[in-house]
């Protein structure tokens, strides 16, 4: 497969237009280093991105955690879909990314779908042939402008190796809203399959036996050549390849090759896990909802003025009278932290007039985003807003995403280093126009609310939320749930629960779903759930309404047709400590029994922690029996639950009323810093309890034995009176 020598001329060009530093600022404004356009070799198709990622390199050596199973498959957990077959194009790539896209709404949805790859490399903005090669970020930036379409309407492999895109003949399916980067690191890897699901990754795959390789192997190839081949790791199994440890991996060349269309391949080997990605959210895609962006092909590049902390701004135009939801950007570091505001007005240099904003918050890895506003914000036609984003990229020189590639426009984006002095970098500051930034906003038309037709005679819920308390404790991350509320009605209607809180919190559940009720009487349950946020703050307070509501005449829930409502007030508390220890203050021990076992109990008291491994002492002064030095590990103990361990004690020779005390220290180092917790435990030897003469195990002995006799004695008189 050959590259376009036109397409490779003018990435070079750009590359070396790009060293250009741009002049006229306390600091130099720069663009982030790109590398040459390489032309991907036949049956393959990976290209990277024109930019390092700073965080590629790993940022630890390959190892596993103690906290992380041995062994994970989503094919057995039924979270893959069928292998498919690129032969013989370059178009790995496309597949690998829906390959992500599919598994994910499997897990999460339980749809089976077969997405378009033909779709992807014919309609990508940036033109791709089925054998000039791509990689995930043209296919998130694809697939977060339009979305995917079902294969079916656009099948594989079409008029390739030049397919011609027949955009919008198919009808547009699901639309990425969230998409991340993985670092290069086995067990960033392993926490991102667990967590989301199965991953998108590049590799190397020109090495000899790959070709022709059966399954029954565990691939292994440390040569230096860069990836040219685009995968899907399902799952690993660290006892794999002499115990090294392998990724299980979905190709995408027909189920002939290696065992049934997978491979096992060992940790690290042919750079594997470099460039891995996941979806990470989606949404049905709606033909209402206008994207405005620049940023036609999306991140292709990145500014900064080499200080990791700088602002991106844009400018745009509303078409109609539309309501602002979201704001979309591209996260260049890992870690990014984002300011969002949103002006009215930008006048000799200066925005004025703030509608949104501060919208802030830490987004850990680099990937496409998409943040919602708190309130719609109401745009009137042909008056131009302005999203500013500061951008914070610790280590990383260049925060603020461009496309320096596509279709360029005028004074509509800008960058500044401290937020006060923009430059357009797409107006050409001096001589070379920089590119578009890579900021978008999501707009709908106004919502409409239908009429309220309530065919009801009387609605209410049966009861408010039930809780002990006028405030319901929480901990930041904590889901409480399910609150269960039930419908009483007199007089068929279609009816429906929605919610809706005071800070942004997850609030989910039977919400939203219209329900037909045809019968009096009280219907239940419909269950709410509330989810704290993460960063929520000690004493922060969220107030959940939910609202009991009938559905408008298109069978949608409608809130603004309320019959009935109810509050939950949340407080936010220190969540319980990671380690805590308990024990009885007191335990009785038998005399003259050589082996008695002690429990204590070691907790990881936060529900809403990760498991924890503890290491442990106990010890006894020695005064029943001889004294005890023990020691273990208690692996894995998930949040909110506890684990058991015991001390042995010999009281074999101890009198009565001997007292001995036991003291155990536990300890974790999973977070940034040791914690640890003591505690004192007192055994009393007393003397064993008497057996009863007539217990209920007595009673039954001694009942058997006078069955016995007395089968005997009949026996015997038989055998007399015959």
């Amino acid at each position: 497969m050959k590259a376009s020598r036109s397409i490779a001329l003018f990435v070079l060009l750009s590359a070396l237009l790009s060293s250009l530093p741009l002049a006229g600022s306390a600091q130099e404004l720069r663009r982030a280093p790109e590398r040459e356009y390489v032309s991907p070799p036949e049956n393959y198709g990976f290209v990277p991105p024109r930019f390092e990622l700073y965080q590629m390199k790993p940022a630890r050596p390959f190892t596993t955690s103690a906290l992380q199973p041995s062994s994970w498959d989503w094919r057995s957990l039924g979270g893959v879909t069928s292998v498919k077959n690129q032969n013989p194009y370059g178009t790995c790539w496309a597949f690998g990314y829906l390959g992500c896209f599919e598994s994910m709404l499997l897990i999460n949805e339980s749809t089976v779908n077969d997405f378009s790859e033909l779709n992807v490399v014919a309609c990508n903005p940036e033109g791709t042939t089925c054998d000039s090669g791509g990689n995930a970020w043209m296919a998130a930036n694809y697939l977060s402008l339009l979305g995917v379409v079902e294969e079916s309407c656009n099948p594989y492999p079409g008029d390739c190796p030049y397919p011609t895109c027949i955009n919008p003949a198919c009808d547009f399916l699901e639309q990425v809203t969230e998409w991340r980067v993985v670092q290069n690191d086995v067990t960033a890897i392993k926490e991102a399959i667990m967590n989301w699901g199965p991953v998108n990754t590049a590799m190397y795959a020109g090495f000899p036996g790959f070709n022709s390789y059966n399954g029954t192997t565990c691939l292994s190839y440390t040569g230096p050549q860069d990836p040219n081949h685009g995968v899907l790791i399902v799952g690993w199994d660290d006892s794999m390849c002499d115990g090294n440890g392998a990724w299980i991996v979905k190709n995408s060349w027909g189920t002939s090759w290696g065992e049934s269309g997978y491979f096992y391949i060992e940790y690290g080997s042919a750079k594997i896990g470099i460039y891995s990605n996941v979806v990470t959210g989606w949404k049905d895609y709606d033909p209402i909802e206008t994207i405005y962006h620049w940023d036609e092909l999306g991140w292709v590049s990145s500014l900064g003025y080499s200080d990791s902390d700088d602002w991106g701004m844009v400018e745009f135009t509303p078409a109609a009278d539309d309501e602002l939801r979201a704001v979309s950007f591209w996260a260049t570091g890992s870690p990014t932290s984002y300011n969002i505001y949103i002006y009215d007005d930008f006048i000799s240099g200066v925005l004025d007039n703030q509608l949104v904003g501060p919208l802030t918050g830490l987004l850990n890895e680099e990937g496409y985003y998409t943040i919602d506003l708190p309130v719609p914000l109401e745009m009137t036609t042909g008056d131009e807003i302005y999203i500013a984003i500061r951008l914070i990229t610790p280590g990383f020189d260049y925060p603020v995403p461009f496309d320096p590639y596509g279709p360029m426009e005028t004074n509509k984006s800008f960058i500044s280093n401290t937020g006060s002095s923009w430059i357009p970098v797409d107006n050409g500051y001096g001589a070379d126009p920089f590119g578009d930034i890579g900021i978008r906003a999501r707009a709908y038309p106004p919502y409409e609310e239908a009429p309220c037709i309530n065919d009801a005679t009387s609605l209410h819920f049966h009861s408010n939320f039930e809780f002990p308390a006028e405030v319901v404790d929480i901990y930041a991350g904590e889901v409480l749930g399910p609150f269960e509320l039930a419908i009483c009605i007199e007089g068929p209607d279609t009816v429906c629960v929605h919610a809706e809180d005071t800070e942004g919190w997850y609030v989910t559940g039977d919400l939203d779903e219209c329900s037909f009720l045809d019968e009096d009487g009280c219907w239940g349950f419909w269950k709410v759930y509330v989810e704290a946020l993460i960063d929520a703050q000690i004493c922060d307070y969220d107030t959940v309404r939910a609202i009991l509501s009938v559905c408008d005449v298109n069978g949608f829930c409608a809130p603004h047709c309320a019959a009935d409502t109810t509050t939950l007030v949340l407080h936010v508390v220190e969540p319980p400590p990671a380690l805590e220890i308990f024990q009885d203050t007191l335990t009785f021990v038998d005399m003259g029994v050589s082996e008695a076992f002690i429990a204590f109990q070691l907790c990881n008291g936060n529900p809403v922690a990760s498991p924890q491994d503890y290491g442990y002492v106990i010890t006894s002064i020695g005064h029943v029996g001889p004294s005890i030095y023990q020691t273990g590990t208690l692996l894995d103990v998930p949040g909110g639950e506890c684990g058991d361990v015991y001390a042995s004690i010999d009281a074999s020779t101890a009198a009565t009323c001997d007292y001995d005390t036991l003291t155990i220290i536990a300890w974790s180092e999973a977070g940034p810093e040791m914690i640890y917790d003591t505690c004192v435990q007192v055994i009393h030897v007393v003397a064993p309890l008497p057996v009863p003469l007539f217990s209920g195990r007595t009673l039954i002995v001694l009942g058997m034995a006078l069955a016995a006799v007395a089968a005997i004695f009949c026996r015997k008189r038989f055998a007399l009176s015959s």
